[in-house]
């Protein structure tokens, strides 16, 4: 009997459903944090990996706009894209604390704690030292993956020229022995969805 290949009918079941626990989110510090990486030890290059529970995909939309001919109204597409609302991110507070410390230190590069300015990059302007507020140094790029059953990547959404707005607070309890959570809100540019091929997709039959 010859080889074929057919699509594992399973991906057209009932059984084939995603799951709203199977997402990480990916973390590209921006420049401004890997500079301070040769001076703080708790500061690397390396991206962040973020255990969050919850977030919203943000609408995507392309809106149209009616055009009257003849005595009637077509609808058209404008080819633009509205501004997209901030995305705030629910997350685990790691044990040691990292990945609240390195969130808090990129927002306190756009406004230091105690000196109340921009905590980017400076040059010298002749004798004077001028801060430089590059949107370059303090924005980065970040990835909400969504897995599937076999905890592959299935799809990407993809935040371009993004920057932290927000960090919520942390509540303690003596009395409540529960993992800490905490919220950021960011803003970004611009969104892009990347589909990923799962390695289970094609069954072979013989």
């Amino acid at each position: 009997m010859s080889d074929a290949t057919c699509t594992n009918p399973q991906l057209q079941s009932p059984l084939n459903r995603s799951s709203k626990d199977k997402f990480i989110m990916i973390l590209d510090l921006p420049y401004v944090l890997k500079s301070k990486s040769v001076t703080d030890p708790l500061i690397d290059i390396n991206p962040l990996q973020i255990s969050i529970f919850g977030t919203i995909v943000p609408d995507i939309i392309v809106p149209e706009v009616d055009v009257r001919y003849a005595g009637q109204n077509f609808h058209l597409s404008t080819y633009t894209r509205p501004n997209y609302p901030p995305l705030t991110i629910n997350f685990v507070v790691d044990n040691d604390y990292k990945n609240y410390y390195v969130l808090w230190k990129w927002l306190d590069a756009m406004n230091i704690a105690l000196e109340s300015f921009y905590g980017g990059n400076d040059q010298l302007n002749g004798d004077e030292r001028v801060m430089v507020g590059s949107q370059f140094e303090y924005q980065t790029t970040f990835s909400i993956v969504a897995l599937n059953e076999y905890n592959e990547p299935a799809l990407e959404f993809k935040y371009s020229k993004a920057f932290l707005s927000t960090l919520g607070g942390i509540n303690y309890s003596y009395r409540d022995g529960e993992i800490i959570e905490a919220s950021a809100q960011f803003h970004f540019s611009q969104l892009d969805v990347i589909k990923n091929q799962p390695k289970t997709n094609i069954i072979q039959q013989s």
